[in-house]
């Protein structure tokens, strides 16, 4: 599941130097695409000609249109949704379920929606979703899982990952099931629930 923009973006080899305007123009550029027309849309020419970036300049930091689709929308999420600890863990799980689900309404559920039902059929999406995606903000959730733990918030014999899962999976299937239309009331009932059972009382 996550979360000051781009740490997952901002993970790469040693070598070239980064560009920042460069790579926001592009980032900027293909997650407007992909709201406006999905993975189709969001093409490295279509990206090239609306920012007026030019293709090589482009291809040497993403090496095709699916890793720079996948940074684009996890640069995204990074930004707009971060975990916030403010000590008590429990709600700040439930308000970051609540605030995912305000992210993933309409344009940008269905997008998530349809880079999960690509990544079922085409294994090096799902492993860049895992790597750039997934690892960088089930990291952050991890961390505010583990101070609940630290703090007595959460049980302490339960694993984080396995929180995690329960906490998250059936507001993802909601989404996928029905893409863009759970509602952050919904995702916030739904985390209390998963929570009831782990939360110290």
């Amino acid at each position: 599941m996550g979360d000051g923009a781009g740490r997952a973006v901002g993970r790469r080899p040693p070598g070239r130097p980064r560009d920042e305007r460069l790579e926001d123009a592009v980032l900027d550029t293909a997650h407007a695409l992909l709201l406006e027309g999905g993975l189709d849309a969001c093409t490295i020419e279509a990206v090239s000609r609306r920012s007026g970036i030019g293709k090589p300049a482009i291809y040497r930091r993403w090496p095709h249109r699916t890793a720079l689709a996948v940074d684009a929308f996890a640069r995204r999420v990074d930004t707009a949704v971060r975990p916030v600890d403010t000590g008590d863990a429990v709600e700040d799980l439930v308000a970051l379920a609540g605030r995912l689900a305000e992210h993933y309404r309409e344009r940008e559920g269905i997008v998530y929606a349809e880079l999960l039902a690509v990544a079922v059929r085409e294994p090096d999406l799902a492993e860049m979703l895992a790597d750039r995606f997934f690892a960088v903000r089930r990291h952050d959730v991890r961390e505010l899982w583990q101070a609940g733990i630290d703090r007595g918030q959460l049980a302490a014999d339960v694993d984080p990952d396995d929180g995690i899962d329960l906490l998250f999976g059936p507001a993802v299937m909601r989404l996928v099931l029905a893409a863009g239309t759970i509602d952050p009331p919904t995702a916030r009932r739904l985390a209390r629930l998963a929570l009831r059972g782990v939360a110290q009382r």
